[in-house]
């Protein structure tokens, strides 16, 4: 496939899931990962997609930073430190073809068990929650929704846990580019995709917006779910675009 239709298709992944997760609610930073696996190389998948949440979340938390919980800010921030410190001595020490399949089967996991979410119900620090997201993230990449059950215990209001995650998700994607880039992965390279993918992404959030009273939630999440699984299981099959 040329670098143009990939760079459509890439785009298009990226307005469509961010639809999805405005009119649906979910699925989103997992529906675009499960694509990109297919149509970028591996190695680059995990850093630019890291690089499109941290300005997704980074605007969403700087637009309502006044209902973000600084408070548990500090704690996290330490573990996720250290989390994407030992994380990044092991990066580019496991064969893209392992990962390839794990992320495949994560992404299936994530999508249709909650497995994620009980890890969450079972961490009440901040800290070691930050370090364990974090170094996963470096491998995985999506690993937002352990959190929720964590901020959600501290009996937050809906807006202030958004807004919350939103501002440890840039915290979290900070660290991971900058460990990116300290282990010698070149943005540079892939400024047109991530570029093209994050404008795509705001104009699919206000679509989405749109219509989020429209598309009935039970179809829209199936449809959602059944698309991330035909790419996962192609990663799992070593099978790319």
């Amino acid at each position: 496939m040329s670098p143009v239709t990939s760079l459509i298709v890439l785009s298009g992944a990226s307005f469509t899931t961010s639809v999805f997760t405005a009119a649906v609610g979910i699925g989103g930073g997992i529906g675009l990962l499960a694509v990109m696996c297919s149509f970028l190389p591996f190695a680059a998948v995990v850093p630019v997609h890291g690089l499109i949440q941290l300005v997704s979340n980074g605007s969403r938390f700087y637009l309502n930073r006044e209902l973000a919980e600084t408070r548990l800010l500090p704690a996290y921030a330490a573990g996720v430190l250290l989390g994407a410190g030992v994380g990044c001595l092991l990066l580019g020490n496991v064969p893209n073809a392992n990962l390839s399949k794990l992320l495949g089967v994560f992404i299936l996991l994530y999508t249709w068990t909650s497995v994620l979410r009980c890890v969450g119900k079972f961490i009440g620090n901040f800290m070691i929650l930050g370090c364990i997201q974090a170094f996963l993230s470096l491998f995985v990449a999506s690993v937002g929704t352990i959190s929720q059950p964590v901020l959600i215990k501290q009996g937050l209001p809906k807006d202030r846990v958004i807004v919350t995650h939103a501002m440890q998700m840039t915290v979290l994607h900070s660290a991971k580019v900058a460990a990116f880039v300290i282990s010698g992965f070149s943005f540079y390279h892939y400024w047109k995709v991530a570029l093209a993918m994050t404008l795509t992404s705001a104009l699919g959030s206000y679509v989405g917006g749109s219509l989020m009273k429209i598309i009935p939630e039970r179809i829209g999440t199936l449809l959602l779910k059944l698309g991330i699984s035909a790419f996962a299981a192609l990663m799992i099959a070593g099978v790319s675009a």
